[in-house]
């Protein structure tokens, strides 16, 4: 089962409503509200639900929704909803101090996206300085490399990339620089750069910080003749549109790349210690892992395919697949939008094919290659 966002009518005139959201009747997060949603009013002040199951089986429930994402950041708790509208908001769960005496005690509002907006905090940045500075490693083959000058700087062989954002010998970021020359250079053997370009996407947080402008790859006078704009505009956006997760910065000159790549690392050493931070306080009844349903259903489907592929007779020349309408059935709490949304990942992906058009269209499990040459061997 996914998660699932559930409001009900407590009885209770101060806090009417319980919204609660669960995950296999797990409760990952449940508060008594003052309202269902915010709407015209603002932000809904909310406390921590404290019910037992006995005085459940007593609230009426009055809405039931898919959550499509659910995650935490700092002190907000983030949900988009899987309907049309009133679908995006958040938890807001701060600590207060007692003003007469030690301690402190806790206050959850509810917010809307859109009173988000309007709140005069809009501008604020979500991510705060760090105070320990982080570590970044050069590759041993830059000649002439970057500075970093508030960070801890050591050079050896990086895995990809040519600088590495690093914490207890783990990468938390990487970036691959390129000027002009090197990337022109590159096109003359584009399938080698695809592949390190897939080296750098097998890592957290990558990019690829160009010492250049976009502009001057269509300049025949930058070109010199090497190339036609024509080819340079086609290849890279085949770099992008073949690498989507993977960042292609044009910062025009070396200062700017360098500054970039700079910001960069900071921006993602401060969001590690943050995320650190946040594990070590209880913010939710239960523990809250990031999640988006999209990629569950992927792996749910997956699951399917696989069983229906162990359940094919053996010596039957035909693999037993499934249609959209058998996985919707045996999903149960899937829209046909997302199931075919994830289908067609996992089909990207080479994990997933069909056959067969309209109802006779029917999904199946990729066995890799090297798993068929394994079993006949």
């Amino acid at each position: 089962m996914g998660i699932v966002w559930i409001v009900q009518q407590t009885g209770n005139p101060r806090f009417p409503v319980r919204i609660a959201i669960e995950q296999d009747g797990k409760i990952l997060f449940a508060v008594r509200a003052q309202d269902a949603w915010p709407g015209q009013r603002g932000n809904v002040f909310c406390i921590r639900d404290g019910s037992t199951a006995e005085d459940q089986d007593l609230f009426a429930t009055v809405e039931r929704v898919p959550v499509i994402n659910f995650d935490r950041f700092g002190k907000s708790l983030r949900i988009t909803l899987d309907r049309p509208t009133k679908k995006r908001c958040e938890f807001l769960i701060l600590e207060k101090p007692y003003k007469n005496r030690p301690g402190s005690y806790e206050q959850i509002f509810f917010k809307t996206q859109a009173a988000q907006r309007e709140h005069k905090s809009r501008s604020r940045l979500s991510l705060q300085p760090a105070a320990v500075p982080f570590s970044v490693i050069i590759d041993t083959a830059e000649r002439y490399p970057w500075k970093f000058p508030k960070a801890q700087v050591d050079k050896r062989k990086l895995p990809a990339g040519d600088y590495a954002l690093i914490h207890e010998d783990a990468i938390l970021a990487v970036v691959e620089r390129k000027t002009f020359s090197n990337l022109l250079s590159d096109f003359s053997r584009i399938a080698m750069l695809h592949q390190i370009f897939r080296d750098l996407e097998s890592l957290p947080h990558p990019a690829v910080v160009v010492e250049a402008d976009y502009g001057d790859f269509l300049n025949p006078e930058r070109l010199e003749h090497s190339y036609k704009p024509g080819y340079c505009y086609r290849a890279l956006a085949e770099l992008q549109a073949m690498h989507p997760r993977l960042p292609i910065i044009f910062a025009r000159t070396r200062k700017e790349a360098n500054l970039w790549t700079y910001g960069f690392f900071r921006a993602v050493y401060q969001k590690y210690v943050q995320e650190a931070a946040d594990r070590e306080r209880e913010l939710t009844a239960e523990p809250v892992a990031p999640y988006v349903a999209d990629l569950r259903l992927e792996q749910r489907v997956l699951s399917l395919l696989k069983d229906a592929l162990n359940n094919t007779a053996e010596g039957t020349a035909e693999i037993k697949g499934m249609s959209i309408s058998t996985l919707l059935e045996t999903l149960g709490d899937v829209d046909k939008a997302h199931l075919t949304r994830a289908l067609t990942v996992l089909r990207n992906r080479g994990l997933a094919a069909a056959t067969g058009r309209g109802k006779k269209r029917y999904w199946y499990l990729v066995i890799p290659q090297s798993a068929n040459q394994g079993g006949n061997e």
